[in-house]
């Protein structure tokens, strides 16, 4: 069986993803249209649950990156940020749905800051444009779906 990551060598110790995932912007587009539909379904209370729900899902994702990385505080700050996201769906789920849009785009700039980083968590390379492809997108949906219909 193929290796699924390799190191590329860089001094971040990042990762590359072999061939499965070639176009992960693509990829992340594609998650979108296949689950932001699942909301048109619901009432709007239960499509804020399951929004917040999913925000808080993708805030914990770094969680695991953290643990796989080995080292203290990267664990630390990982869990932390995602104690914050959490939060933030809590809110959105408790007081006002823009907590949710907010979130995802706040999580797309955390997607962003793994680029190149030595504080953070190593990341395969592919993961952060899907991460951030998602993340704007179900923002963008949440906006349209809560505030415009």
């Amino acid at each position: 069986m193929a290796q699924i990551f390799e190191k590329t060598g860089d001094h971040a110790l990042h990762y590359r993803h072999g061939d499965i995932v070639k176009s992960p912007v693509w990829v992340g587009v594609l998650l979108v249209l296949l689950t932001m539909p699942a909301h048109l379904f619901l009432d709007e209370k239960s499509s804020i649950a399951l929004a917040s729900i999913t925000l808080a899902l993708i805030g914990g994702a770094y969680i695991g990156f953290g643990a796989a990385d080995g080292r203290a505080h990267v664990d630390w700050a990982e869990l932390a940020v995602a104690l914050l996201f959490g939060s933030a769906a809590f809110l959105g789920l408790i007081w006002h749905w823009a907590f949710l849009p907010l979130g995802l785009v706040l999580h797309a700039l955390w997607d962003i800051s793994h680029l190149n980083s030595y504080c953070l968590a190593r990341i395969p390379n592919w993961y952060i444009p899907f991460c951030v492809t998602f993340d704007l997108f179900a923002a963008a949906f949440f906006v349209l779906l809560y505030a415009v219909f």
